[in-house]
């Protein structure tokens, strides 16, 4: 799922959402337990797999961990961060480290931002 926000062009761009829920509804019944589960395991594999990415040794790493983290995210609706693990996917040469440094920290605030999210809907 995608919102419109405007550009410095002042045109439209489509921008995903931090979770589309009706996406993750689809797969488990519209069951809140099993949302809650499912979501708490992604949450809890974040941390790890930010640490790959920031801290790998090799591209094989990389590939491993963006590869996993857009899948995951995907799969369950968490857009903004499966899009951003996409676009970090082919980026694993040191000539790209300035573009990977601004990708991280874009999917450091989109994590964030998920996880106060997934706080809200499924407090403990």
């Amino acid at each position: 799922m995608v919102q419109a926000a405007a550009s410095k062009s002042g045109r439209t761009k489509p921008v995903p959402v931090i979770f589309d829920r009706s996406h993750l509804a689809q797969y488990t019944l519209d069951s809140p337990e099993l949302e809650r589960e499912i979501v708490g395991l992604f949450v809890a594999q974040l941390p790890a797999i930010l640490d790959r990415l920031q801290n790998g040794d090799s591209r094989e790493d990389w590939r491993v961990a963006t590869h996993t983290l857009k899948g995951s995210a995907l799969a369950i609706g968490a857009c903004k961060i499966g899009d951003l693990a996409r676009k970090l996917e082919p980026v694993n040469s040191p000539e790209q480290d300035a573009k990977r440094k601004k990708l991280l920290s874009g999917l450091v605030q989109a994590v964030n931002e998920f996880d106060e999210m997934a706080r809200q809907l499924f407090p403990s």
